[in-house]
C-alpha cells in the first residue's frame, strides 16, 4: 500500500490532469465527498491536495464550491520520482543498474545491495525480486543472493505477441482528436525524442527511458493495471538484450525514434489510422531487432 504522502501526491496529480481537461466554462468542480470517490482515496487525501491547490492558485473555494482560478501548469506537478511507492523505486534502480549495463547476464547481487541503492527495506525488496522471479529471468541463488540469467527466443517470440494485444488495445482507446491533455502528452513527448536525436551519438543510452515512458503513456490509456505490471518485462527483455549486443544499439535507437515520432505525430493529428499502422510497425521492428539480437548473442 502507498505511504500517505504519496498517495496524497499521487492525487494531486490525478487532480490536476481532471482540472486540466474541463472545459473553459465549467460546471461545479464537484464536493470533497464526490472527487475521494472518483478518485477512490478518502475525503482527508482530496482536501489536502485541494488545498496545496488553494495555496498556489490553482483553485478558491467560495461560496458556490471550488472555482478554478488557473489551469495547470507543468511545474505545478509532482514528479514520477516523488510519487513512486517503495515497490516502484526498487524496481526505477533495478531497473537502471540493468538498462544502463551496469549488470550482465550472469551477474549475482544482494537483497541488501539492492535495498541500500534504492533506499527500501530488505523486505520490500525481497517482495519485489520475488515477485519478478516469475519471469524466469532472475532466480535465487541455494547460498544466498540473485543471479540474472538469460533468455531464449521462445519466452521473447511470447513476451512479443503479448506486448503487441496490450498496446494496440490501449491505442485504440485513446481520444480522438481535440483532446487539449493528448496535444501537450504528445508535445512533450516529441520534444524529448528530437533532443536525444539531436545529440543520438552521445545520448542513445537515455533512450531506454524515454521508450519505457513513451510506451507505458500509451498503456495507460488502457486503464488496467495487470497490463502495467506485464510491461515490467517488456522493459527488461528489450532494453536488458540490447545491452549485449552494442554495436548496433545506435542504429536502432535511430530507427525507433524515428517511428516512435510517426506514431505521436499522427496521434497528434488526430490521424487513429495512420497511429495505429504506424505503432504496428514499431512494434514488428522491436520484434525483428530482438529476434536478430538473440541469434547474434547464440552464434
Amino acid at each position: 500500500m502507498a505511504k500517505p504522502n504519496t498517495l496524497l501526491k499521487r492525487t494531486s496529480n490525478a487532480l490536476l490532469d481532471y482540472i486540466k481537461d474541463l472545459p473553459e466554462e465549467p460546471a461545479a468542480l464537484g464536493s470533497d465527498s464526490a472527487l475521494a470517490r472518483q478518485f477512490g482515496v478518502s475525503r482527508t487525501t482530496v482536501r489536502a491536495a485541494i488545498e496545496t491547490m488553494i495555496g498556489s492558485g490553482i483553485l478558491e473555494r467560495g461560496p458556490a464550491g471550488l472555482r478554478i482560478m488557473r489551469r495547470p501548469e507543468r511545474a505545478d506537478y509532482y514528479t514520477e520520482s516523488e510519487t513512486d511507492g517503495p515497490q516502484e523505486q526498487i524496481e526505477r534502480v533495478f531497473m537502471q543498474r540493468v538498462l544502463l549495463g551496469d549488470w550482465r547476464p550472469g551477474h549475482t547481487f544482494s537483497e541488501a545491495e539492492l535495498a541500500r541503492d534504492s533506499n527500501a527495506s530488505t523486505v520490500s525488496v525481497r517482495e519485489f525480486l520475488i515477485g519478478f522471479s516469475r519471469f524466469g529471468l532472475i532466480a535465487k541463488q541455494p547460498r544466498g543472493g540473485w543471479i540474472l540469467r538469460e533468455f531464449h527466443d521462445g519466452f521473447a517470440a511470447e513476451v512479443a505477441d503479448m506486448r503487441e494485444l496490450i498496446e494496440m488495445a490501449a491505442l485504440a482507446r485513446m481520444p480522438r482528436a481535440g483532446s487539449a491533455a493528448l496535444t501537450e502528452a504528445a508535445d512533450a513527448m516529441i520534444a524529448r525524442h528530437r533532443d536525444i536525436e539531436a545529440a543520438i551519438a552521445r545520448r542513445y543510452t537515455e533512450f531506454a527511458a524515454l521508450d519505457r515512458d513513451f510506451h507505458l503513456w500509451i498503456i495507460g490509456f488502457l486503464n488496467n493495471r495487470f497490463a502495467y505490471d506485464f510491461f515490467d518485462i517488456v522493459s527488461f527483455l528489450f532494453h536488458y538484450h540490447y545491452q549485449w549486443d552494442r554495436n548496433y544499439e545506435v542504429e536502432r535507437t535511430r530507427v525507433a525514434i524515428a517511428e516512435h515520432m510517426t506514431v505521436l505525430i499522427a496521434l497528434r493529428s488526430g490521424a487513429m489510422e495512420k497511429a495505429e499502422l504506424a505503432m504496428a510497425v514499431h512494434l514488428a521492428t522491436s520484434r525483428r531487432s530482438l529476434k536478430a539480437g538473440l541469434k547474434r548473442v547464440a552464434a
